[in-house]
């Protein structure tokens, strides 16, 4: 029962409570894992730390922390409540979706249970935890079918009154309807799967950016005498954003009786911040070797800010890139579209007939105009403004 014991001071009993407990979505509680899956993705996690040039064993040890954190629900002493408590929170929206799946529940259930098997479960989480949100993997996947079910039902009355209205033939309506309707349903529980993981990135990046002026102040506590758990304390209350909210929850653990070293370690955990990852490392290590704390947190500042400047750098190169593929897409070629449209199109009789095979009809240059060249730039404007570094 380690395990368990580890999985509850991990995740239940750490800095900020979490607000809403485990929820019964798919079946009564399982108490045994496949615990060869979550060697797999222990195993995921750790190529990804290396490839990023983070030696994950110093980080986590034997990773056992990691294996607790994914193996939710292996703890049949953690205390499970129902979904219909999440119908008390003070959220609109989640009571709304609660009382949907509880009302629904013996159709959603089961569709619960099939979306469970699906391999991008494995990680939700431990994604979930990454990202702070106080929702155990069941109650979110109760959430998220809820909630797809809900896009499902608004699309079937919408796709039905706009197909009717167009007086489409029978058959054709219904088919539409179906594969509209069963496509709302996806897309809304994959973006809601997605959610998790990108909180947890965008909470990771929040992390960095804060991250050379935290260790700095914590340099020049060190430097002043202070203690280690103090200068944390210090850190946790000095407004850093999401850095202060982490080192809160170090703090916590610490109070809680943790180790110093191994509350750091799950800060490394459960954080998507190389920069972070990084410092925990020569952090622990500079603790274990009695080496001066102060001047290594230094170093690592400069460190990282030096990677936040050649991130601007290398964006800013790939920019005069980028800018050229702009001015194409958005100036150049649809004034091309429209001179070779207009020539297309002409009445006048000598048009060639190289440009009478152009594929450029009206209905055509509208199609590309109102609906593909603002799709493609809003795709390209949506790449650059995702892959521009936080800082």
């Amino acid at each position: 029962m380690a395990e368990v014991d580890k999985l509850k001071e991990i995740i239940l009993e750490k800095g900020k409570k979490p607000r809403f407990k485990k929820a019964e979505v798919a079946e009564p509680a399982e108490t045994e894992i496949d615990m060869e899956k979550v060697e797999k993705i222990v195993k995921r996690m750790r190529e990804k730390y290396r490839e990023e040039g983070v030696e994950f064993e110093e980080v986590g040890g034997t990773l056992r922390e990691l294996r607790g954190i994914i193996a939710e629900g292996m703890g049949a002493k953690i205390e499970i409540q129902t979904i219909e408590e999440l119908r008390e929170v003070k959220s609109k929206m989640i009571k709304f979706l609660a009382g949907v799946y509880v009302k629904l529940e013996g159709i959603l259930k089961p569709v619960a249970k099939t979306i469970s098997r699906f391999p991008e479960m494995e990680m939700l989480s431990f994604y979930l935890y990454s990202a702070n949100m106080h929702y155990s993997s069941r109650q979110y996947l109760a959430l998220t079918v809820a909630g797809s079910t809900v896009a499902f039902i608004v699309a079937l009355l919408v796709s039905s009154a706009v197909l009717t209205y167009l007086q489409i033939e029978m058959v054709t309506r219904v088919l539409a309807i179906l594969i509209i309707s069963v496509l709302a349903f996806v897309i809304t529980a994959v973006i809601s799967f997605m959610v998790p993981r990108q909180r947890a990135v965008a909470r990771g990046n929040e992390v960095s950016i804060e991250l050379p002026f935290a260790l700095r102040h914590m340099s020049t506590e060190l430097r002043a005498g202070i203690g280690l758990y103090r200068t944390i304390q210090a850190v946790a209350s000095a407004g850093y954003g999401a850095l202060s909210e982490e080192f809160a929850r170090v703090i916590t653990e610490v109070e809680e009786g943790t180790d110093t070293k191994d509350a750091l370690r799950h800060l490394a955990l459960r954080t998507q911040s190389k920069a972070l990852r990084n410092a925990i490392i020569h952090i622990i290590r500079a603790l274990k070797t009695g080496g001066n704390l102060s001047e290594s947190m230094n170093e690592i500042a400069d460190d990282v800010s030096f990677d936040l400047r050649m991130a601007v750098s290398e964006f800013g190169q790939r920019m005069n890139f980028f800018g050229v593929i702009f001015i194409f897409g958005a100036i150049v070629m649809p004034v091309m579209i429209t001179i070779l449209g207009s020539i297309r199109n002409s009445p006048l009789k000598q048009v060639m007939p190289s440009f009478q095979m152009l594929p450029l009809t009206i209905p055509v240059m509208a199609a590309l105009y109102i609906v593909i060249i603002p799709f493609m730039l809003g795709l390209f404007l949506f790449y650059i403004k995702n892959s521009q570094p936080r800082v």
